[in-house]
């Protein structure tokens, strides 16, 4: 389980908001999340309070006794889904968050700006561009990547990418959020500005296979097929 540290840091503690926001968001992921949701509705998640050691606006959770031991499983994997947007009504912008989830059941949330719950439109939930983060890589994306002929990667940025109803594999961040995939062989370059799933040209394809990491973020923007 993430081990969590008591962080002076001026943030609202409401584990009522955050029920209510962890639903709204479960509630539009895949049915596969719907356990998750379960142990929510059954009241699993007993205070908040924020953390350090994953990023400056993290929330930990501790739970109620009882819910717990129906949901832990101690072989279960750590992963996180990042991408979910909400829009904070004061900032009048967008706040990403991660949301955690370890031995099975849900570990905490950070954001990329202050989580100030109650400024958040709950009816104004962006789930289009969600990434799974699983660390560490394992032998079937190993081999999966080695098939499409790409032999070198940075394990830390390849995880799995829903993008609507298709998944993808995350190869490499860009700027401003966008980043690098490939679907069964085929490279797209994801942006999150344009909310685009923008495929790259064909006939650049060898070139991103052997020169991954030393091509500039112009080259690849370059490489986008018209």
């Amino acid at each position: 389980m993430f081990s969590f540290f008591r962080k002076k840091k001026c943030i609202e503690m409401d584990v009522d908001r955050l029920n209510k926001m962890l639903v709204a968001v479960l509630e539009k992921l895949p049915s596969e999340y719907s356990i998750y949701l379960k142990q929510i509705k059954e009241g699993i998640l007993q205070d908040i309070f924020p953390v350090t050691g994953y990023s400056d606006h993290y929330i930990g959770v501790s739970y109620q006794r009882e819910v717990i031991k129906k949901y832990e499983k101690k072989g279960e994997k750590d992963y996180s889904i990042t991408g979910v947007n909400i829009f904070n009504e004061k900032m009048s912008k967008d706040v990403q968050l991660e949301i955690f989830f370890s031995y099975g059941v849900i570990a905490g949330v950070s954001s990329d700006d202050e989580l100030i719950l109650s400024d958040l439109d709950l009816n104004k939930i962006n789930i289009e561009f969600i990434k799974v983060k699983e660390k560490p890589l394992d032998g079937t994306v190993k081999r999966e990547l080695l098939s499409f002929g790409i032999q070198s990667v940075n394990e830390s940025e390849v995880f799995e990418v829903k993008v609507g109803d298709r998944r993808m594999l995350h190869l490499r961040d860009l700027s401003d959020g966008d980043f690098l995939a490939i679907e069964d062989g085929d490279f797209y370059l994801i942006s999150i500005s344009l909310k685009g799933v923008l495929k790259i040209s064909s006939a650049h394809y060898e070139t991103i296979k052997m020169n991954l990491f030393d091509l500039t973020e112009d080259d690849i923007y370059s490489f986008i097929q018209e």
